[in-house]
């Protein structure tokens, strides 16, 4: 029997990806029932997985793995829980090496989403019988050149994300303070911690903060901008390089970031050292001198929420 685990939900990574998965598997499923929240490490615990035999596979499309006789296919998308100090506790730690490896390792098969991330996995797990499935990721329909357009402000730029310490936000901060003639749209959950910070960095007028937002809004204020500004450190993927892409805005980036430099494929603005708000800076002004951008035919073909499914059906239907 094949359980999904389809409790993820929200508006991150994550849970689009189970928004845009879970609906189109082709086989027979049954959802996998907790009170627990499924990104806790105490779901290693699931009272609804002791229930469980081995003849049952348990999907899901996130990192949770846990304590049960069925085999589990889980979706790895970063290590960043092992590799960003910030993001890491011992207990992270623990719940990987001792609850996540070996449900990987026993099922053999573990998913992904792009080819950063099947090599740090591969690094981390040192198993070489267990298949790393990159089953990519798709994009939105509502993230097209062509569509509505939404501008608040003239020259203005998009972030969108968290604003954890490996994102990198405070530099984007002070670079628009070098250039107080920009604006920043922020699509953050976190509302009052942006407007806190963007306090501190004296440029709170400079701000406009959304929340909750929907793709087609998403994606009009994207075509209206002068672009994305991605400073993140790491990345498992980094969905909204593409989408601000597919949407006809240019990105600014950080070099080292291998995901995002992956997806843009020597496209957009690299930015070379990471925490120099000078560079950011500059970065802003080459975006606001660049046209549209055009993204290259073969995105169509590669991130196709389709085609994601299809690679997952097959690792369920390999595993059952």
């Amino acid at each position: 029997m094949l359980i999904v685990d389809d409790r993820w939900g929200g508006k991150h990574g994550i849970g689009r990806l189970a928004r845009e998965i879970v609906p189109r598997i082709k086989n027979e499923w049954t959802p996998l029932k907790s009170r627990l929240s499924p990104t806790s490490p105490l779901d290693a615990v699931n009272v609804a997985r002791f229930k469980l035999s081995s003849k049952d596979l348990v999907y899901s499309p996130g990192f949770n793995a846990g304590l049960t006789s069925a085999r589990q296919l889980v979706t790895i998308c970063d290590l960043i829980h092992l590799e960003v100090p910030t993001e890491s506790s011992l207990a992270k730690r623990i719940y990987y090496e001792r609850v996540v490896k070996p449900a990987v390792v026993r099922s053999g098969t573990v998913l992904t989403i792009s080819e950063v991330s099947r090599a740090a996995i591969s690094d981390w797990l040192a198993a070489p019988s267990v298949k790393i499935v990159n089953a990519g990721i798709g994009l939105s329909q509502e993230f097209t050149l062509e569509g509505d357009i939404i501008k608040p402000f003239d020259n203005y730029f998009m972030y969108v994300g968290n604003i954890k310490p490996h994102k990198n936000f405070d530099v984007v901060l002070e670079a628009l303070r070098l250039r107080p003639d920009y604006r920043l749209v922020v699509i953050c959950a976190d509302s009052s911690g942006v407007a806190a910070r963007a306090q501190a960095a004296g440029v709170a007028h400079q701000i406009a903060t959304r929340s909750n937002i929907e793709d087609a809004d998403l994606a009009a204020l994207y075509r209206g901008s002068d672009g994305l500004l991605f400073p993140s450190m790491l990345e498992g993927f980094g969905l909204p390089a593409l989408e601000a892409g597919s949407s006809g805005a240019n990105v600014a980036f950080w070099a080292g970031c291998k995901s995002i430099a992956e997806i843009l494929d020597g496209r957009g603005v690299a930015v070379p050292d990471a925490h120099d708000a000078n560079a950011w800076a500059d970065a802003m002004d080459q975006l606001c001198a660049r046209g549209s951008f055009d993204p290259p035919p073969w995105w169509k073909q590669q991130y196709d929420w389709d085609l994601s499914s299809q690679r997952v059906d097959a690792a369920i239907s390999s595993a059952l």
